[in-house]
């Protein structure tokens, strides 16, 4: 048996059935079918593959909807090469990476490179550390939290720079997601959700209470079909190690313990991808 801290995962789990099988589960290390210290997770929901950002192996792996190992990519060398991919957003026949050295990454799904946006700095189109990002598929323009910059750069179709906001309000943007209301923002240093309308004016903030439903050291979030809202929470110095079930009126309605989770999506079965660091649990939900 394995110990703690040598295996990277990636979960998946039914919440509303209360099925929770693993997907698969990954040993750490360097080759194909290894994970170290994963950080964003997206669905195509054309096929059903999983894209994950496995940040110290400074690539994108791709698995199928089965949790088996299909492919990587990354380059090793010049605009396209990775380091520390975070945040991923599929944006119809391209996917977008954040990664820790200030810029996006424009890749093709089959894992071509196009082109490198960005470079590091506090302008337009200039990033310090960004994290999550989301792509609107009405508009085509694509939302980045700017994290270290305390916004949300906003970039055309063409992935040109647009607007900012949040300046005012955001402290550490990690996380963003849309719906047809709201754009949901998770702030990780003063925890919480705000919620902002199109107009980008701050309309609330939300899950941020002292009535033990709280989040402490929130890392990204996902939104399903039913508007429930599902945030992984995970502090070393707290122990906060869990994925937090909000419904669509922000009430706490379940706690997932897992071991470090990172980053989370939900498919178009309602099933719940979370990719997590280390341990051998399983995930005990109710």
């Amino acid at each position: 048996m394995a110990t703690a801290n040598t295996l990277e995962r990636i979960f998946s789990v039914d919440y509303k059935s209360k099925i929770q099988p693993i997907v698969s589960v990954c040993t750490w290390g360097k080759g194909l079918e290894n994970l170290r210290r994963p950080r964003g997770v997206t669905i195509d929901i054309s096929t059903g593959d999983i894209y994950v950002a496995d940040s110290w192996n400074n690539c994108v792996k791709v698995f199928d909807c089965n949790g088996q190992i299909m492919f990587k990519f990354g380059d090793e060398e010049g605009e396209g090469k990775m380091y520390g991919p975070d945040g991923l957003a599929i944006c119809r026949d391209r996917i977008l990476i954040s990664q820790r050295n200030d810029c996006i990454l424009n890749y093709q799904m089959n894992g071509k490179f196009i082109s490198r946006i960005g470079k590091p700095g506090k302008g337009e189109l200039e990033f310090t550390d960004p994290l999550g990002l989301t792509f609107d598929e009405s508009s085509g323009e694509v939302y980045i939290c700017d994290s270290d910059n305390h916004r949300i750069q906003i970039l055309s179709k063409e992935l040109t720079y647009k607007t900012q906001f949040g300046q005012d309000n955001l402290y550490y943007p990690v996380d963003v997601k849309l719906t047809k209301e709201f754009i949901y923002i998770l702030d990780q240093s003063n925890p919480c959700l705000h919620l902002y309308n199109y107009n980008l004016i701050l309309h609330k903030r939300i899950i941020s209470g002292g009535d033990g439903s709280q989040l402490i050291y929130p890392k990204f979030f996902d939104i399903d079909n039913s508007n429930n809202i599902l945030i992984t929470d995970y502090s070393i110095i707290s122990s906060s190690r869990y994925i937090s079930i909000y419904n669509s009126q922000f009430d706490l309605i379940h706690k997932i313990s897992i071991p470090d989770p990172t980053g989370i999506t939900v498919d178009n079965r309602g099933r719940v991808i979370a990719v997590c660091v280390g341990g051998l649990r399983l995930l005990n939900i109710f």
